[in-house]
Parts: structure tokens; sequence; C-alpha cells
């Protein structure tokens, strides 16, 4: 694979998001940043709303990272140190939790990095 068909291929990873997963019309997705290094992201935990938008902003202290919502067809990948962030966004259709993990090898540690976005029912309290 030429240089060039390898950049396009990042470039095509890091914007691409859940199908469905947009925002409502009208709604301003919450920001959450995110970061990953050795093995863990951080925070590991971030509640929402149900039907809250949010764009998860993730960036590597570290290595490349792969991040991917486990069932919700969010799958990015998150470049190494100082060359920027990865986009996701997702929606939170219906209560309850939801995994991501890293799922790029990143070393010895990597099947342990995992966190949960909670989904909160509609009326309880959200930050």
């Amino acid at each position: 694979m030429s240089a060039r068909a390898l950049f396009a291929a990042i470039v095509l990873l890091l914007l691409v998001s859940a199908p469905g997963a947009a925002p409502t019309q009208g709604q301003t997705p919450r920001v959450v940043e995110i970061t990953a290094e050795r093995f863990e992201f951080w925070p590991s935990e971030i509640t929402v709303a149900e039907g809250e938008a949010v764009e998860l902003r993730i960036r590597s202290d570290d290595t490349m990272h792969g991040f991917r919502i486990v069932g919700a067809g969010t799958n990015v990948l998150v470049p190494k140190r100082g060359k920027g962030y990865a986009v996701a966004r997702f929606t939170g259709s219906r209560p309850g939790r939801y995994t991501f993990e890293c799922n790029r090898m990143c070393g010895a540690g990597h099947n342990f990095m995992r966190g949960v976005l909670v989904v909160g029912a509609a009326g309880a309290d959200a930050p």
C-alpha cells in the first residue's frame, strides 16, 4: 500500500462514526475528551442521558490505539501521541452499559484496555 493510500485510509477511519449516531437535528453534541495510554482509557466510565448525543474526542499519550464501542458500529483509529485525535459520535438510544475498548494491538496489557458508556434512563440525572 502506498503512503498516500495509507494516509487516505487513516483519514477515512478518523472520520467514521456509527451509522445513525449523529445528533438529532438542532442538537449540539456534548464533547467528551478521552485519553488512551498504557492499557487504559481516561475517563474509563462516561455517563450520558438517554437520547443525549456525545462527541468523543480520543487522544493517545503514547502509541496508536483503536477505539470501538461494542455493538454500536463505532470503530476509529486513534493516532499516536502528537498526531491529533480521533472523533467518534454516540447517542445512547436506550438505557444500558456500552463497553468501549482498544481494538488495535498496543502491547502486553491490550486486553485490559476497556471502558464503559453508561446511558441513564430518560429523566435520570446525568452530567
